[in-house]
């Protein structure tokens, strides 16, 4: 289950390695234990108890998606 919540503490993103200060809005996996930051628009599908991760266009996918880079899935 996906979290999202305030950092108590400082820390690095799970999936890029990008740093982030205490108090910063982050996404916490509970059953991997790991912390993110989440782009705006992701997406996450479970896949066979897997977590898979999309980023999707804030305005819903395009007309020319995926191909345009707007979204992945």
């Amino acid at each position: 289950m996906i979290k999202t919540m305030h950092s108590k503490f400082a820390g690095r993103c799970s999936k890029t390695g990008a740093p982030f200060k205490a108090g910063t809005v982050i996404n916490y996996d509970t059953k991997t234990r790991r912390a993110f930051l989440a782009p705006e628009g992701l997406v996450i599908i479970y896949n066979e108890g897997r977590p898979q991760y999309f980023i999707r266009n804030p305005r819903g996918r395009c007309i020319d998606a995926p191909c345009c880079g707007c979204c992945t899935i």
